[in-house]
């Protein structure tokens, strides 16, 4: 029964460690099966990665299976006949087959057979799949004795494989082949995947038979003794076990339609015997109401069907119209054959050695012809998804067309990378081309002369060859033109079952230049055709990325083909694609790139018919010149024709070396001459951009033109004795009349140099040492040089200074521009050197010491504003350590002004100063001096070669006063207005305590005038009280109840000593007794006062009058108290304002 194998993804990478094998228990009288060793691990003996020589031990293979329609791939068995060298084995080693790719294992099973290849004795019923395989391999009938019986196995429970278990029984050759059972897996091995392969796992034992045909073990041993005895064995035969091995696996399809043929990709093992048998399911025949639609097709009943490598297909006496394959291109050649297919199409055959074979098969395409002039090159067309390309347009200058007469283009170096996705083609073929053409809109593209007249092409995987437009070939004459099949030359042939071949067909009748199919190869019953005459040396179609070029494959039997004229760069070039190595969907990309040399001419513009012409039209009058700039033209740019999408950057770079010009880039639409959105930039020599995704234009402008930067009016025109007067137009007139820059006939000099001086002040310090210098001048016209260069220098010579005064001198440049435009500049800073006592140091030369020289890149145009700024910093190394020092006898800054190597005629230097900076000294060596309301300024004239202006400025911050702010007065305000707070509740007490002192004068004033010296006398006091419960009323109420309250008589006396007590003070607010009204009768009358009628009624200041709180008030203590209140409020604030500092 199959055994299952083991799957890659439930199992390790490797067989598992064998310890100890066990052998079948024997009696003594026979000789077992010599155990191997114990304790031994075993490992592959075949090493992956080219470690060890791989070993191949499958000698024949047979492949067989079938592709049902609406499935995901094909159903296939594969049979092999395994011969293992036991002289170069281990017992239970893992030997790699074939590379597992995307096969699927479903089963396998392996079974011994002897030294003449004839399989011991199975189980059709249990086996079948072996029973299939020994029909596939071609081996002999089964022997009627059992592997078990004839080495004497005794039947043991072996171990179960794959999670099944089986028994051995013991068998007699007599015993029918339906109960024998399979053998055990330690002397067949069996098949697993292990490390991305398919592989082969040894038998862990190898029994040998201990007497044969009269041989004893030490003289034959193994599967390998022969029944023949007389017969000796061959090399090959000696010491070899034999297997068969039968594996069902599933296998997906790559690529599908409808962009794609159904391709199947079978891995196989490396043998020089191999067949396979696929049956492959029939195409959809259209219904009859398609039938006029579907008339052009060529057959719709059958496949297009071709593999990889060649399938070598058995003869046929009877070839078939309805089951043949005729419709093939190049290498479309059908290697199937459909005898022994009843039921469908299908492939048989034998095929050469190779580690897979891919099988394509797809509707048969339409006949359409492309090419030109009613020729082909025998390709079909590729299909690509996405193109993404790079191009590079690097300008080498003007020249003229020679090819016409036209007045010149511009000359540059063209550079194409193109990256292309998801390459498709519908068809079996796998040699196909991919057109790329060199597009320029509204101008002639031609070759250069003295440059190489041809492309160079490269390309990644999958490339082959190129050719540029259709060679024209030789045929034989006598060749009867037919509908399936007309002369195509420079194909790769296609073979037939009779063994000859055939070149590709095309139909001229229905040519076009916009399809990508091409016509299909001839039908096999066309067979007078031959390549007589040709040396051509033309490619099997089974030998894969060998192809050669067109070029070499093109006949010389006739004139046509000596002709050596190089085609123009417009005509396209077929890239050769072999779609075996761009297999989807990991490598289905396909990467090349072009280069050459063209010369670029804008084509000319005839004017309308109403003698008008458009606003961006430049046509106009007069005499040509051949130092007039070329005209503005569209870039090219390569393109794909069969792309479904596509993006090309475009970028532009100035590589013009011979005379001085500029490139100018303009957008792809728009009026270069009246849109300002239409310019982009400028080009100097070694400039580049990068242009939009529409691409772009450029024009190309001498230096040296008398029209300096102004527009020149460009001519555009017709060709000699063919075109049509030129008619001038007004917007060229319009720019004519724009003013030109006169050329210098004058000394090499720099008219002016405006320098503004801006000194900086630090912020804590007041340190003078950094100020920026902005230099600002017209760049000398037609220098020998295009690098302005000029000097940053010092005095010479001078003395050391004194310790704690060193400077930090450093320059550094801002910005470099000219017209608005930045620029390149250098600088170089000289480094001293110690002349030793032999010389002036060169930095020293003139006795000066440059601190700096810049060069700035001007290029040969003369007379543009050129600004330069920089910054100067030559602070004291010690002033970081004056933070908090105040600087007010000034600081010394010299100011480093530029040197010219040429006579300058004014230098004019302006000094601008802010608030808060005075100048108290100015030294210098120019002649002229004058102050202004920013500053100062200086003048000098006519100023010579290397002439150093020197400027030494002593600057100080003036000393401003400022207002005092809010932090500063916080501290003072919180004093006075303690201060103004203490006063205020001392007066209140004051005043208080004034109050009861005059309220006590009063009183006492009251008594001593009452007879403060009488002596006292005795009083009886009768008292009525009456009591109400109702409510107190102002005045009394009408008493109820009277009665007797004896008074004990007390000395006025004692009353005058406890004090006389206020009006307010007997009856407290807060209290409610009933009123009581006494009555008070004396017993002799006491004569009048005035202190005792000023107690009748209540007296005013009880009314009005309020009591301080305060029973006793000491002035000095409350004082202290203010004090220590007002010290600890001081307190805080100098802390809060020498934090974090400590105040003391």
């Amino acid at each position: 029964m199959p055994v299952p194998t083991f799957s890659r993804h439930n199992r390790t990478t490797s067989p598992p460690t064998i310890s100890t094998f066990s052998t079948p228990a024997r009696s003594k009288s026979t000789r077992g099966v010599s155990p191997p060793p114990t304790n031994t691990n075993y490992s592959p003996t075949i090493g992956l990665g080219g470690q060890q020589q791989r070993l191949n031990i499958v000698t024949r293979v047979a492949i067989e299976g079938k592709a049902r329609q609406g499935q995901d791939g094909a159903s296939i068995k594969m049979y092999l006949k395994i011969s293992v060298p036991l002289d170069s084995v281990t017992p239970g080693t893992t030997i790699p087959l074939f590379p597992e790719e995307n096969v699927k294992i479903l089963t396998s099973q392996v079974h011994p057979i002897d030294s003449d290849s004839v399989p011991y004795n199975f189980s059709s019923t249990v086996s079948p799949l072996l029973h299939n395989a020994a029909r596939a391999l071609n081996l002999p009938a089964r022997s009627m004795d059992a592997f078990d019986s004839v080495f004497d196995i005794s039947p043991v429970s072996t171990t179960p494989v794959a999670g099944s278990s089986r028994i051995s029984k013991p068998m007699s050759g007599s015993a029918t082949s339906e109960n024998i059972p399979p053998i055990d897996v330690q002397y067949t091995g069996h098949i697993l995947v292990s490390g991305y392969h398919i592989s082969y796992v040894l038998p862990k034992n190898f029994p040998s038979r201990h007497k044969v045909d009269g041989l004893t073990d030490n003289e034959g041993e193994g599967f390998t003794r022969s029944s023949s005895r007389g017969r000796r064995t061959s090399v090959g035969e000696r010491n070899a076990a034999q297997f068969m091995a039968a594996i069902d696996m599933w296998v997906p399809y790559v690529s599908r339609p409808p962009r794609s043929p159904y391709l199947l990709s079978l891995p196989t093992p490396r043998c020089l015997h191999n067949n396979i048998k696929l049956r492959i399911f029939p195409p959809t025949v259209a219904s009859s109401s398609f039938a006029s639609l579907s008339s052009l097709e060529e057959d719709g009943g059958s496949w297009d069907l071709t593999s990889d490598p060649h399938v070598t297909r058995r003869a046929s006496n009877r070839p078939s119209r309805s089951n043949s394959y005729t419709h093939f291109a190049d290498d479309e050649s059908s290697d199937s054959s459909t005898a022994g297919f009843s039921d469908g199409c299908g492939i048989q055959g034998t095929f050469p050695s190779a580690e897979r074979i891919r099988i394509r098969w797809a509707k048969p395409l339409r006949s359409i012809g492309v090419g030109d002039g009613g020729t082909d090159d025998g390709r079909r067309r590729a299909g690509v998804k996405d193109v993404r390309g790079e191009m590079t347009c690097i300008i080498r200058g003007r020249g003229a067309d020679q090819a016409r007469d036209s007045y010149g283009g511009i000359i540059m170096d063209v550079e194409y990378k193109g990256t292309c996705k998801g390459v498709w083609f519908p068809g079996v073929a796998t040699l196909l081309g991919m057109d790329v053409v060199l597009e320029a809109k509204g101008s002639e593209v031609s070759w250069v002369d003295g440059s190489p007249n041809e492309w160079v092409i490269s390309g990644g995987v999958g490339y082959t060859g190129f050719n540029v437009g259709v060679p024209r070939q030789a045929g034989p004459e006598s060749r009867t033109s037919s509908l399936d099949s007309n002369s195509l030359h420079n194909s790769i042939p296609s073979s037939s079952p009779q063994g000859q071949t055939f070149p590709a067909s095309k139909q001229t009748s229905t040519s076009s230049t916009a399809s990508l199919l091409r016509a299909p190869l001839p039908a096999q019953n066309v067979a007078e055709y031959s390549f007589e005459g040709s040396t051509a040396t033309l490619a099997s179609s089974s030998q894969i990325g060998t192809v050669s070029s067109m070029s070499s494959l093109m006949p010389a039997s006739t004139n046509d083909s000596l002709n050596t004229t190089p085609r123009p760069p417009g005509t396209p070039v077929t890239l050769h694609i072999n779609m075996n190595e761009i297999i989807p969907p990991a490598k289905n990309f396909f990467v090349f790139s072009i280069s050459g040399t063209v010369i670029v001419t804008a084509r000319p513009l005839l004017p309308k018919p109403n003698g008008q012409t458009s606003n961006s039209s430049l046509i106009h009058s007069g005499t040509h010149h051949e130092n007039a700039d070329p005209e503005p033209i569209v870039l090219p740019r390569f393109t794909v024709l069969a792309a479904d999408s596509e993006s090309t950057s475009i970028s532009v770079r100035n590589e013009i070396g011979a005379t001085p010009a500029t490139v100018e880039v303009y957008n792809s639409t728009g009026d270069i001459y009246r849109d300002a959105q239409a310019k982009k930039t400028v080009l100097q020599k070694g400039g580049a951009t990068k242009c939009i995704e529409g691409g772009g234009r450029i024009a190309y402008k001498s230096i040296s033109s008398p029209y300096g930067h102004n527009r020149q009016p460009i001519s555009l025109r017709a060709p000699t004795g063919h075109g049509l007067p030129r008619i001038p137009s007004n917007s060229s007139l319009g720019r004519m009349i724009y003013p030109s820059r006169p050329k210098r006939d004058g000394p090499l000099m720099i008219p002016s140099v405006v320098a503004t001086i801006t000194p900086f002040i630090q912020k804590h310090t007041g340190v003078a040492g950094v100020y920026a210098v902005r230099v600002s001048l017209n760049a000398p016209a037609d220098a020998d040089s295009e690098w302005l260069e000029f000097g940053l220098a010092k005095p010479g010579g001078t003395t050391t200074p004194p310790a704690g005064n060193e400077t930090n001198l450093s320059t550094t440049i801002i910005s470099a521009s000219i017209e608005g435009v930045p620029v390149k500049f250098e600088t170089t800073t000289p480094t001293r050197q110690d002349a030793m006592g032999l010389g002036v140091p060169f930095e020293e030369l003139s006795n000066q010491e440059w601190v700096s020289w810049v060069k700035v890149h001007v290029g040969p145009v003369g007379g543009g504003v050129v600004v330069v700024e920089y910054i100067v910093n030559n602070r004291p190394e010690d002033s970081s350590r004056k933070s908090r020092a105040r600087v007010t006898d000034g600081s010394l800054v010299h100011v480093f002004l530029p040197t010219f190597a040429l006579p300058v005629g004014r230098l004019d230097v302006d000094i601008d100063t802010y608030s808060g900076m005075e100048i108290i000294s100015l030294q210098s060596n120019f002649a002229y001096e004058t102050p202004t309301p920013k500053g100062h300024k200086l003048l000098q004239y006519s100023l010579e070669e290397f002439f150093y202006p020197r400027l030494s400025l002593v600057i100080c911050p003036k000393l401003v006063s400022k207002p005092p702010s809010l932090l500063n007065l916080l501290p003072l305000t919180l004093v006075t207005w303690a201060i103004i707070l203490v006063g205020t509740i001392f007066a209140l007490q004051l005043s208080a305590e004034m109050k009861r002192m005059t309220r006590s004068l009063e009183s006492h004033s009251a008594v001593a005038t009452s007879g403060w010296t009488d002596k006292p006398e005795p009083i009886t006091v009768t008292t009525t009280i009456y009591t109400n419960a109702g409510t107190r009323r102002q005045f009394g109420d009408i008493p109820t109840e009277t009665s007797p309250v004896p008074f004990l008589p007390t000395p006025i006396a004692s009353i005058i000593a406890t004090g006389v007590l206020p009006p307010d003070e007997d009856h407290p607010p807060d209290q409610t007794p009933l009123p009581v009204r006494v009555m008070k009768h004396a017993t002799r009358s006491l004569p009048p006062s005035s202190s005792t009628e000023s107690y009748a009624l209540l007296p005013v200041q009880t009314i009005l009058s309020f009591s301080w709180p305060f029973q006793e008030f000491d002035i000095r203590a409350t004082l202290d108290k203010a004090f220590q209140a007002v010290e600890v409020i001081w307190q805080l604030l100098r802390r809060a304002y020498h934090y974090p500092l400590d105040p003391t």
